[in-house]
């Protein structure tokens, strides 16, 4: 990555105004992160490696040999015929090792024509059956829609030029969400083209409503798996199991430009440019983190913290931070990994032991109340005794 001095000035004045709004978001956000004593490093790696799997499902992979086959494996041809399954049969399927059913057009043609073929009705469509020109029904009619917009970004099929025209739009439509300015980041810092990069990640510095649409995107696919005729219980884990996070391998490689961005500046003597940078690189791990409330996935939030950490490992250790040093956040981080290790050694053995009603109350607590809280309360259900 070649910058001249020029873009360097240029962008050093635009992150430096990025890193105090950083700054003002790091200091509004040390109460929370006190509280999320949470991290593992291999459900990150996880995370990043399958962006088809929800945090759920994660968590269980984690130790496959603590979780013994209680249940029985299913015939999978039956739980993709869809309301022909139980609720235990998709639990059972979904624990060792098996795909959440994709629905077939047929399956779907009620549910959409329930909705009127709206904008969430074809996204959702499009997720759980995987049909492209659904994507593409809904990019053509509802162009100004932001979950369309961040869908489309989010397609692998697009060309460059056709990535560009729906960052702009995806922007437009959601002009105080930062997931735009941070996806457009990331596509300008793969052109080459820095300076356009640095003003998209000033612009995200100084929005806080980052959001990726998890919840909206779980609750419509619940509604097409219930159309198509599966319980009240099936359709909640197949949508929240389901559930794909493609934006958080491009969070982390935009974090990883922004880096390679900071240790450039660094070599050009621009010192306050490279550490306002990774300031910008630490906010957007604390939204991450923190965004949208307690219902943010977990694998979310870990992506997150991850984030951080590669902002913080490009610092001075001893240099200060917070009300502390570098060196001390990483403690932190690392005590949260520690800690959602030691939970989901608790948590990955009971689950063999739940209900498929245990399974809903488990789901609906999570996009309440979080992933915690959820594994919280299955500790203290099953694992008191």
């Amino acid at each position: 990555m070649n910058i001249n001095k020029a873009q360097l000035t240029a962008a050093g004045l635009l992150l430096a105004g990025a890193a105090m709004l950083a700054l003002s978001f790091d200091r509004s956000q040390r109460a929370l992160r006190s509280q999320n004593e949470l991290l593992t490093q291999t459900l990150a790696r996880l995370a990043s490696e399958n962006e088809s799997l929800s945090n759920r499902l994660v968590l269980m992979r984690q130790a496959p040999a603590a979780i013994p086959p209680a249940l029985p494996v299913p015939d999978v041809a039956a739980t993709r015929a869809g309301n022909e399954s139980s609720g235990t049969n998709l639990i059972a399927l979904l624990l060792h090792g098996g795909e959440v059913p994709k629905l077939t057009v047929e399956q779907i043609r009620r549910y959409l024509d329930e909705n009127h073929r709206s904008a969430p009705s074809l996204l959702s469509a499009y997720r759980t059956s995987g049909e492209s020109a659904l994507l593409r029904e809904a990019m053509q009619k509802y162009p100004g829609d932001p979950q369309v917009a961040f869908e489309a970004v989010l397609n692998k099929g697009l060309s460059p030029a056709e990535r560009r025209q729906w960052l702009d739009a995806f922007k437009e439509a959601a002009p105080d969400n930062p997931m735009a300015n941070y996806l457009s980041a990331l596509d300008y810092f793969k052109s080459g083209q820095t300076a356009q990069a640095v003003q998209e990640l000033a612009a995200a510095a100084g929005r806080r409503g980052l959001s990726d649409y998890t919840v909206e995107r779980i609750q419509t696919d619940e509604e097409a798996y219930r159309a198509a005729g599966y319980s009240e219980v099936e359709a909640k884990m197949a949508a929240t199991w389901g559930v794909a996070l493609p934006q958080l391998a491009p969070m982390k490689a935009v974090t990883q430009n922004i880096v390679e961005l900071a240790a450039e500046y660094r070599s050009k003597g621009e010192a306050a440019s490279a550490d306002a940078a990774l300031q910008v690189a630490i906010g957007l791990g604390q939204q991450m983190d923190a965004s949208t409330g307690t219902c943010v996935p977990l694998v979310t939030r870990l992506v997150g913290i991850a984030v951080q950490r590669m902002a913080l490992g490009a610092m001075d250790p001893s240099g200060a931070y917070g009300d502390g040093t570098v060196q001390q956040q990483l403690d932190q981080l690392a005590q949260r990994r520690t800690s959602i290790r030691d939970l989901a050694q608790q948590v990955n053995p009971l689950m063999q032991q739940m209900t498929p009603e245990d399974w809903q109350n488990y789901n609906q607590r999570t996009l309440i109340f979080g992933e915690e809280n959820a594994m919280g309360w299955l500790v203290n259900k099953y694992g008191q005794k």
